[in-house]
């Protein structure tokens, strides 16, 4: 072939589309926000929704976990791009969140008698708030994977537990509107738990979702 032919060539083949952060990262929350109104479209919201939403200590049952779905979603679009991987630091950021979970657990203690810390955590309470968050979150998650895949990242198992982190919070903050447990030991754990779980599943599935 020629070098005239090869450049031809060449110039005929489809161009890869550029990158748009803005759109992945609209359509991740988009996936989150499907799957959060399915849910509540069969479960249903809590009675008095709008009183808790008023009281700022319950009101943090939603608002810290999509904060938290918020700032985790900026990372994973930073690690999508290959030159971002090397500069990301998370600690100024991951620790104000564990500061203000730790303060709305210490709110919980303070104002709860020394028996009424765990009076919530039963079995069936336990499981229901791991079970929904779950059942949320692994089709989003999924989903969200496909999204993040027009990424490059050098930092798959990073991008993939920020991505579990993201999708978790989100579906945590969707829950809230359904979870009548006030307590703040109970939700600050169990959350928690739930949210740590789908990071870890993140950062495994990561690896083999998101190499190229």
């Amino acid at each position: 072939m020629k070098t005239d032919d090869l450049i031809a060539a060449l110039a005929q083949d489809p161009t890869t589309p550029p990158l748009r952060g803005g759109r992945v990262g609209a359509s991740v929350l988009g996936v989150i926000t499907l799957c959060v109104a399915l849910f509540l479209a069969v479960i249903g919201l809590r009675p008095g929704l709008l009183t808790v939403l008023a009281t700022p200590l319950l009101a943090a049952k939603t608002v810290v976990p999509l904060l938290l779905c918020c700032g985790a979603l900026v990372l994973v679009l930073r690690l999508m791009r290959p030159e971002a991987a090397d500069s990301l630091r998370l600690r100024g950021w991951v620790v104000p969140v564990l500061g203000v979970a730790g303060l709305l657990y210490a709110t919980g203690a303070a104002t709860r008698a020394r028996p009424l810390w765990f009076a919530d955590v039963t079995p069936i309470a336990v499981a229901e708030c791991l079970g929904f968050i779950l059942l949320i979150s692994l089709p989003a998650l999924a989903l969200s994977f496909r999204l993040v895949r027009q990424g490059a990242t050098t930092a798959p198992a990073r991008s993939g537990a920020l991505l579990g982190l993201a999708v978790s919070a989100g579906a945590t903050a969707g829950y809230s509107l359904y979870c009548t447990q006030d307590n703040p030991i109970f939700f600050v754990t169990w959350y928690g738990v739930a949210i740590s779980l789908m990071t870890v599943l993140g950062a495994l599935a990561g690896p083999r979702l998101l190499r190229w």
